[in-house]
């Protein structure tokens, strides 16, 4: 007798338990379990005490009854914990020690570390502060807040610390992002298992808690989050935390929570400028073993300007088609392998308008549209009134006479000269330039402002949401 595909069978019990319990239901409670299907009956392995206990509470039935109709028959229903999914202990101190680890290893997740981060100047005094917080001195900042834009390195950092940390530090150390601490606190809640949960949390050494903004206008895991840094405080414990925003932007958070991070040091991730980027994207050569020229890496980074992922993700494309399109592997990768694949993904599906490149312009500036568009001869206006027209010449289809009427000048010639003035300066070797007492590199502000023009006719594409009725 053939034996039936296990594999097979595990999908299908899967996909109904998914249809009776919901998408999210499902991803909340079944997403991290292990599910075993064979002749003797099901098994589910779930990754903690606690979640085993709340399945084999809440859904054993819908258990039993996806185990029938995948089975065609009623099968034995075990709910079990997964040992191998159980904290382990990261500690010198003794070999003895109760298992009773901060940090988890599920799914063989390895966290990152401080030799995969790229240092620039976007990111030099968060590197700084995350290393020194690994360190168990007098000089120590906590908390540390840690905050920038998606995709700029604020996960790598933390789990770097947590990584550090665990190898330079005999006590206890956790990593664990805020949406993980608040379902954690909703099923301790519900189940009643509240010592259990603030134990995990308050006898730490080291607590780093990623994406912090998820807890906002969450009141009840707000004011536990509270009580947890405030025991994490008297316990002398170090705290780590990071958010998209600066934790005086975050909207509908408690203000004593705010208080309290900003009690320590808040460093900001800026998006990777120019040279930081090209690092990355050799890095990244390195570890896909790779090699562009150096007319190819300049294309890349001048383009991939939004965030890590971005470089991360144009590589990995770079690299497949280089793959399909090279005979020779060998050969480095010129810039038409990377103009090509930048071409097959454009940065947005609709024509600029200028009105966009004016706006941009001017935010990045510190202006107004009216300084833009007015008379002033100052140098700071009349530099970026000239990346406005270059811009504007670059990213829309308007005539020289209609981007003169747009920026304010009664003659296109002005247009004209500012356009062919910032062209020639991008075709020399140094692009920095003076502006009072600031050092611009122009090539760098294109970049930049490039990248925020295309970020913003993007959103403004986006279809609006239908109106719902209140119900």
């Amino acid at each position: 007798m053939s034996r039936p595909n296990t594999s097979l069978i595990e999908q299908k019990m899967r996909e109904h338990l998914s249809d009776a319990l919901g998408e999210r239901p499902y991803r909340m409670w079944f997403s991290n379990t292990t599910v075993q299907c064979n002749d003797d009956g099901v098994k589910i392995l779930a990754a903690t005490p606690l979640a085993a206990n709340w399945i084999a509470k809440r859904f054993s039935a819908v258990i039993e009854d996806a185990a029938k109709v995948t089975f065609g028959k009623e099968m034995p229903i075990k709910i079990l914990v997964d040992e191998s999914a159980q904290p382990i202990q990261e500690s010198k101190t003794s070999a003895l020690a109760q298992p009773t680890t901060p940090i988890r290893k599920q799914h063989k997740r390895r966290l990152l570390s401080f030799d995969d981060f790229v240092v620039g100047t976007c990111n030099q005094l968060a590197c700084a502060a995350a290393k020194q917080i690994t360190q168990e001195d007098e000089k120590t900042i906590s908390p540390l807040f840690i905050h920038g834009s998606c995709g700029v390195g604020k996960t790598h950092l933390l789990q770097a610390i947590c990584k550090l940390a665990i190898k330079t530090s005999p006590g206890k150390v956790r990593y664990v992002t805020a949406e993980q601490f608040t379902n954690e606190f909703i099923t301790s809640s519900r189940c009643g298992e509240f010592a259990r949960f603030r134990n995990r949390y308050r006898n730490l050494d080291l607590l780093a808690i990623d994406d912090v903004h998820f807890v906002a206008s969450k009141i009840k895991t707000q004011e536990e989050l509270l009580h947890t840094i405030d025991a994490a405080g008297l316990r002398g414990a170090r705290l780590v935390l990071a958010s998209d925003e600066d934790p005086r932007h975050l909207r509908k958070l408690n203000k004593a929570l705010t208080n309290r991070f900003v009690a320590g040091l808040i460093a900001e991730i800026k998006r990777p400028d120019r040279d930081t980027r090209c690092n990355i994207i050799k890095q990244l050569m390195r570890k896909q073993c790779i090699e562009l020229t150096t007319g190819a890496i300049e294309r890349l980074a001048s383009q991939a300007v939004g965030s890590v992922r971005e470089i991360e993700g144009t590589v990995t494309r770079i690299r497949a088609t280089a793959s399909l399109l090279m005979s020779d592997r060998r050969s480095s990768i010129g810039a038409d392998i990377v103009e090509r694949v930048l071409r097959s993904t454009p940065a947005n599906t609709l024509p600029i308008r200028i009105a966009t490149v004016i706006e941009v312009t001017c935010s990045r500036a510190g202006l107004s549209i009216q300084d833009l568009r007015g008379s002033s001869r100052s140098a700071n206006i009349v530099f970026w009134r000239s990346v406005a027209s270059y811009l504007g010449r670059q990213l829309t289809s308007l005539s020289y006479p209609e981007l003169a009427a747009a920026i304010g000048r009664k003659n296109h010639s002005t247009v004209h000269a500012a356009v062919k003035r910032i062209t020639q300066q991008l075709a020399t070797q140094n692009t920095s330039i003076t502006l009072g007492n600031e050092v611009v590199e122009l090539r760098e502000v294109i970049d930049q402002v490039t990248w925020a023009i295309r970020s913003n006719a993007n959103n403004s594409i986006k279809p609006k949401p239908k109106s719902v009725r209140n119900r």
